[in-house]
């Protein structure tokens, strides 16, 4: 469970989504590591503690964002997890929600909007025995 100071963010995206919403979200007070695939962000779930996994739903194929917040979650299953999607329709919502996804965001996400359920959930996690 995170401590009441951390903001670990493991941002799976494309080279935009990593270098401008890596650089807001690091104004933002949040420590980023961003990846590029599933592979790396897999390497990284086993070697590095998130507090938070913000990743896009299709990173290289369909679907393949729940792939990293599957492993995530068995790893550390208070991480709060967050999906991008261009792509928005009720199959992807549902198993997000089937997932436990704290929130679903269509890009181009409203930053403010995304840094505020970011931090709300994680002051949640905080409190939660």
């Amino acid at each position: 469970m995170p401590n009441s100071n951390s903001r670990r963010l493991l941002l799976v995206g494309d080279d935009r989504i990593r270098r401008e919403l890596g650089l807001i979200l690091r104004e933002r007070g949040f420590d980023v590591t961003g990846v590029a695939s599933v592979p790396e962000a897999l390497d990284k779930t086993r070697t590095h503690n998130f507090d938070v996994v913000l990743a896009d739903l299709n990173i290289h194929g369909p679907h393949d964002g729940y792939i990293v917040v599957r492993a995530m979650r068995n790893i550390n299953p208070h991480c709060v997890a967050i999906i991008l999607t261009g792509y928005p329709n009720l199959v992807n919502a549902s198993e997000g929600v089937r997932l436990g996804i704290d929130e679903y965001f269509v890009k181009p996400a409203d930053v403010a909007s995304l840094v505020a359920r970011m931090e709300e959930k994680l002051a949640e996690r905080r409190i939660s025995p």
